[in-house]
């Protein structure tokens, strides 16, 4: 398989897109760094990317050459730009609400996502090769404030995206699933996307960018691409999982499978919350849960921050869990030995 998941979020199709060609398009000429293939399934809301392995393991020699080179620290003035860039063009497109200023609040929006995956990446090879401990901040830094900044951005987007939805008849919880250049003709012309495809859209697609062209499909053409792509695991004789351990402790209980807020108001106290990974949204799922498990993450990640400060037994980096468990299946978690296995009911 020449697919690597590097992290399975909650995403809506329109801002997937827009990261994705962020991801395509990097700094321009200001860095050789592009990402031509990637591999995105979204089922219910749930988006799993995949990065092009021999792609990945290019860019990243070629983003240590670039370190190396000085680019970084040249990027840095251009990157002050594009964070100051968005927060005007945010403000401008909640005010406006037109097609050009939404262009422009695309435009520093996906250079924003540009720098989030660059300095991700980049932190990686510095923690690997042990650059100075000046430097790992300084990466961490920048990566902190270009999520943050991004996130807050498109968090106060969406809600006028949603409101301007209904001035053309659209659902407010639709529009988030039109792509950029629909929105852009909806605002412009009126022209809507059809009830039926976005319904679609919303159970499941499959966004695959293969040599810097990206596609979408739905339907048959996405299983089969995923199918092709993504070989899946059969996990059906599976009842015993081991991961890492993040917090120590013994707990058994009745699984709760929660990977969003809607699934998050159905955990009940005392149940062993099984999650691809946790995020912050997930909080209160979390402080109920008598162990938490997940498929993704490392030490520090969310759940694994977590659950040391509440003191709850946790497993992160199962890989299957997700799929291995379901609601209401009785399990034991010994985080102290980073397993949980399936208990007979």
């Amino acid at each position: 398989m020449k697919w690597r998941l590097l992290i399975t979020r909650e995403t809506v199709l329109f801002e997937r897109y827009l990261r994705v060609d962020g991801y395509r398009e990097m700094f321009g000429n200001r860095s050789r760094v592009r990402v031509q293939n990637l591999l995105t399934v979204n089922r219910d809301g749930m988006t799993a990317l995949y990065v092009y392995i021999p792609e990945e393991e290019r860019r990243l020699s070629l983003i240590k050459s670039e370190y190396h080179d000085g680019n970084f620290r040249k990027l840095l003035p251009f990157c002050e730009e594009i964070i100051k860039n968005l927060e005007n063009s945010t403000n401008q497109f909640l005010k406006k609400s037109t097609g050009t200023s939404f262009v422009e609040f695309a435009r520093y929006y996906k250079f924003g996502r540009a720098i989030v995956f660059y300095t991700e990446a980049l932190s990686k090879l510095a923690q690997e090769h042990r650059y100075s401990p000046t430097i790992i901040r300084l990466v961490g830094q920048w990566h902190e404030q270009a999520e943050t900044v991004t996130c807050n951005a498109w968090d106060r987007v969406k809600k006028i995206l949603m409101k301007l939805a209904k001035r053309y008849g659209v659902l407010s919880e639709d529009v988030v699933y039109y792509l950029p250049n629909e929105f852009l003709r909806l605002l412009k012309s009126g022209k809507k996307v059809s009830e039926r495809v976005i319904s679609k859209r919303k159970k499941y697609y499959v966004l695959l960018m293969r040599n810097g062209r990206i596609r979408l499909y739905l339907g048959k053409a996405a299983h089969e691409i995923e199918r092709r792509e993504v070989p899946q695991q059969n996990v059906a004789d599976v009842h015993e999982l081991k991961g890492m351990s993040a917090s120590r402790g013994y707990a058994k209980g009745r699984v709760r499978i929660v990977n969003t807020e809607i699934q998050m108001r159905q955990m009940k106290k005392g149940e062993i919350l099984v999650s691809i990974m946790t995020t912050p949204r997930l909080l209160l799922a979390a402080k109920k849960a008598a162990a938490i498990v997940t498929d993704q993450g490392g030490l520090t990640s969310h759940a694994a921050i977590v659950s040391r400060e509440i003191n709850v037994p946790c497993i992160i980096g199962t890989k299957i869990a997700t799929k291995v468990f379901k609601d209401g299946d009785r399990v034991e978690v010994d985080a102290t030995r980073g397993i949980v296995r399936k208990l007979k009911k």
